[in-house]
């Protein structure tokens, strides 16, 4: 404020501060005569009379008051205070703009206190700290907003407070803008804000107040994080197809992020019973465990219970004694949610397809949060997610265990045992295992010392594959009892197909005529558009045996002969798909020579040596699931 100090009774003036050499355009004229100075030099005090002052950068309105003062000791002073009636307009002007700014804006005197707050500070820093208005905000201890917050930075580390852009502004710096997220520690309240402030500085440079601008940055980070979350979410759930997993992925979603603690509770036939828990903090597992596997009150008032029954979403942002009792199944249940000491709650509905999968519930305990509609949005939303994704492994398990009992009853249990052969198979399906493969072998006695080995490929996947698959193995041992050739079994199997609708699905087969009547194995070998089995010799020479022929199902005239060999002691015969050959497709294609050349190099000590190294081979070091089913089937003829 600009000041001047007169010598009564002369009313010379002896000093003007540099507010009042400012006032003046440069340097307050002390020996001008001024009217106002002779009236307070003899004695009369007066209070905000008008004056007009000229001045080098024009006229200036002013409000002069006065009055003599007696310190202790010294002669008298007369004291004059000058307000520049434009700056009050202007600051007014200001005032006015300020309050009506959605930021908040404050204004720091050296000592860190604040001398200036505007609406918006009120409503983001004064009133959940009790400072209901301006003055009551002005007047709080420096302290007081440090006291009541926990500073954090984007990272949820804690955040200095010297490195506060107001701090640094006082201290002469040009700081950056900062995000901070500040929750308030009473009530666990979380707020993010952008942070900015600018030095105001003397004539001479002094740096003597901070001007800060506190943008509210809540709605767009929570908009974030909640867009963070689901997508996180989503790549969570999409990452496991096992019921059990899934519901415990369930539970890991919302914690810490949004809540302490999130209980997971499906209906299921003892009704609805707890089957995942996830919480915060790591020191409470022992009570996590506990609450595993409750059963929860079906006709309960409040809580999971109630949401399970109606299907709407239910908030309680202020949990009391009684909520806890109105939720609880027994005394038991009660006590082990008072050990969680749940603040705040929250549980929503998992519906899909209309049908109700259970409840999924949020709590916050030990962090002082919350909760309130916003969060209540995002939980509905993951709870929308994670029905989609337990439903999702249910209807996976549930199609696998189809699959394979189906796939099962199209293969042998077990493999008979042949006197002087010793005989080993692999089945491997490709992907997830969800559908039915068309891969196939057997092998069985027809009479005697006669045996006929199977292997094949049905064109596709899921129950069609599988109708083709049942008519080519059934067919085969039906019509191995009336015919030895392997070309005849497969002609009478190709004529069953083409007699059927099989929407254009066909098959490749190789098959096998064994005869261990003798000492030395007689083989015929007769293949419908399936690749020719290896024989390897007990010496490590592969050939391949049978010719390729044509594709079953298609034409009702096909080209079909038997190739015969002998199987000596140590001889092994080796038929697959091409599922062997094509694993690794299209990176690595394995052709004839291939096989051959590695079959040979094998171990060759027993059949089921040869299927897994056939079988490594085809899957690589890194045994990644095939492209294709493998099928694999080995006989070797014993010494």
């Amino acid at each position: 404020m600009p000041l001047v100090l007169v010598a009564p009774p002369t009313g010379r003036a002896i000093f003007a501060n540099r507010a009042a050499d400012a006032l003046a355009g440069g340097v307050f004229p002390l020996e001008q005569e001024v009217p106002e100075h002779r009236r307070v030099a003899a004695g009369e005090r007066f209070t905000d009379v008008g004056v007009e002052w000229a001045t080098p950068a024009g006229r200036r309105s002013l409000l002069v008051s006065g009055a003599t003062i007696e310190p202790p000791g010294s002669p008298p002073v007369a004291v004059l205070a000058y307000v520049d009636l434009e700056h009050q307009r202007a600051r007014k002007d200001l005032d006015a703009i300020l309050a009506g700014v959605a930021d908040a804006v404050t204004v720091q005197g050296p000592d860190g206190r604040l001398t200036y707050v505007n609406d918006a500070a009120v409503r983001l820093l004064g009133k959940p700290l009790g400072f209901s208005d301006r003055a009551a905000l002005l007047a709080a201890p420096a302290t007081a907003l440090a006291a009541g917050f926990d500073m954090l930075g984007e990272d949820g580390e804690p955040f200095p407070l010297e490195r506060l852009p107001g701090r640094l502004a006082l201290a002469g710096e040009q700081p950056e803008p900062v995000i901070i997220r500040h929750r308030l520690r009473a009530t666990g309240e979380t707020r993010w804000s952008r942070i900015k402030a600018q030095p105001l500085r003397a004539l001479d440079g002094r740096v003597t107040q901070a001007i800060n601008v506190i943008e509210d940055i809540t709605d767009l980070k929570q908009a974030e994080e909640t867009q963070r979350l689901l997508a996180e979410a989503g790549r969570v759930l999409a990452g496991s197809l096992d019921p059990e997993d899934t519901l415990q992925r369930v539970a890991w979603l919302a914690v810490p992020e949004l809540a302490d603690w999130c209980m997971v509770d499906i209906v299921g036939e003892r009704g609805l019973e707890r089957a995942a828990v996830a919480h915060a903090d790591p020191a409470r597992a022992e009570l996590a465990a506990a609450m595993r596997g409750l059963l929860i009150a079906a006709g309960g008032a409040v809580g999971p219970a109630a949401v399970a029954r109606t299907g709407r979403s239910e908030l309680n942002s202020n949990v009391d004694e009684q909520d806890l009792r109105d939720a609880a199944h027994d005394p038991a249940q009660l006590e082990l949610v008072r050990q969680i000491g749940v603040r705040s709650a929250a549980s929503v509905p998992m519906i899909v397809r209309g049908q109700s999968l259970g409840v999924m519930t949020l709590s916050t305990a030990e962090s002082g949060r919350t909760l309130g509609p916003e969060q209540l949005v995002v939980l509905e939303e993951l709870g929308r997610r994670a029905a989609v994704a337990i439903d999702s492994a249910r209807l996976y398990r549930q199609r696998s265990a189809i699959a394979r009992t189906l796939q099962n009853s199209l293969l042998p249990p077990v493999l008979p045992e042949i006197p002087g052969i010793d005989a080993f198979a692999l089945y491997r399906a490709a992907g997830e295992g969800i559908d039915v493969g068309g891969d196939f072998y057997d092998l069985f006695n027809v009479s005697g010392d006669e045996w006929i080995a199977v292997i094949g490929d049905v064109c596709g996947k899921g129950t069609e594959a599988a109708a083709v698959t049942a008519l080519a193995r059934y067919t085969i041992r039906a019509a191995a009892v009336r015919r030895r050739s392997p070309a005849a079994i497969l002609s009478w199997l190709n004529d069953a197909m083409c007699r059927q609708d099989l929407g254009g699905r066909f098959c490749t087969i190789g098959c096998v005529h064994l005869d261990i009547s003798r000492p030395v194995i007689r083989v015929a070998v007769a293949c419908g558009g399936h690749p020719p089995a290896l024989l390897r010799r007990a010496g490590g020479e592969v050939d391949e045996l049978g010719v390729p022929g044509t594709l079953l199902g298609l034409v009702r005239d096909p080209q079909l002969h038997d190739q015969r060999d002998e199987l000596r002691a140590g001889d092994a015969l080796v038929l697959y798909t091409d599922g062997i050959t094509e694993a690794r497709a299209p990176a690595r294609v394995l052709d004839s020579e291939d096989l051959r050349a590695a079959v040979g190099a094998m171990s060759a000590d027993s059949s089921q040596e040869l299927v897994e190294q056939l079988t490594a081979l085809a899957l690589g070091a890194d045994d990644a699931p095939p492209r294709d089913d493998i099928a694999v089937l080995a006989l070797r003829a014993r010494g």
